[in-house]
């Protein structure tokens, strides 16, 4: 998650829906159902990593 500056909030994390996958974010509003799945496992993946 990022400041209005640019620089993240440490230990602050988006994941999911809520870093821009699936209802149209990164993959636009065309994207067949599904298709956000991949996105949201790896970020949630990487959080899970962070945190320890």
């Amino acid at each position: 998650v990022l400041r209005a500056d640019g620089t993240p909030f440490p230990g602050l994390y988006a994941a999911g829906e809520a870093a821009g996958f699936g209802g149209g974010g990164v993959h636009g509003y065309r994207s067949l159902e599904g298709t956000f799945l991949g996105g949201c496992l790896f970020s949630g993946r990487q959080v899970g990593r962070a945190l320890g």
